[in-house]
Formats: C-alpha cells, sequence, structure tokens
C-alpha cells in the first residue's frame, strides 16, 4: 500500500491523458510554461521526478523489483503529463525520452536560450532611465 504523501502515490484521477494546467506550451512561453507546470508536480508530490533528487531504483539481483516497478509507472505517468501540455506540433521534442528528469531536460535544452539582443537593449533602456 502506498502512502498517499509517497511521490509514487498516484491519485484515481490522475491518468495519462490528465491536462495538469491549461497553459500549452508553443515553443515561445518556456519560461511561463516551465513554472505553470513545476506548480502541479510540486502540489502532486512528483516534482522530484524532474528535479533529479528522485531516481530511478536500481535494485540487484534477487531485489524484489517492486519500487522500480512502481516508479517506472510514475515516471511514464509524468512523461505523458509534460506531453500533454506540449503543442501536438511539439510533442516530438518531449515525446522519446525515456524519463520525465530527461523529458524536461530537453525541452529546457531546446527552449531556454538566453536572447542576449533582448537583454542587452533592456540593460540600455533601464541604463536611459537612472540618468
Amino acid at each position: 500500500m502506498i502512502e498517499n504523501q509517497s511521490p509514487y502515490y498516484l491519485y484515481p484521477s490522475e491518468v495519462p491523458k490528465a491536462t495538469i494546467t491549461s497553459l500549452i506550451f508553443n515553443g515561445k512561453n518556456y519560461d511561463l510554461s516551465q513554472k505553470v507546470v513545476q506548480t502541479p508536480l510540486k502540489l502532486k508530490n512528483k516534482l522530484r521526478f524532474i528535479d533529479e533528487t528522485l531516481i530511478r531504483p536500481k535494485p540487484k539481483e534477487g531485489d524484489d523489483p517492486t519500487e522500480l516497478n512502481i516508479w517506472e509507472i510514475v515516471n511514464s505517468m509524468i512523461c505523458s503529463w509534460i506531453v500533454n501540455v506540449n503543442d501536438s506540433k511539439l510533442h516530438t521534442n518531449a515525446a522519446y525520452a525515456e524519463t520525465a528528469q530527461a523529458t524536461w531536460e530537453n525541452l529546457c535544452k531546446r527552449y531556454d536560450a538566453v536572447n542576449a539582443p533582448k537583454i542587452h537593449k533592456l540593460k540600455a533602456d533601464l541604463a536611459c532611465c537612472t540618468q
């Protein structure tokens, strides 16, 4: 029996087709999308699957594989939730990673790009304001 405080616990309403946020990531709203996905994952006690603090169990030969099986189930559920909050054109960017953490990291690498020209313009605008 899994306690409902466990990161492995899934409520009956938590299904692969569930949408954890109404915001759809379109490739341009990464910062906002990242935040609105992290919030429900934290609320559901699942954030640890994407921030590398809950890693895949590695049972030794002869060990009971139950924890690994449960981890795989919950990880797969989180992967589906992350894919579901992406625009359908971006599904291939998230669908092929094996773990929720790898899916999250892949999206981060692709879309969390620093916009140097925009930062320079903002700094220049701020400098003008202080003079």
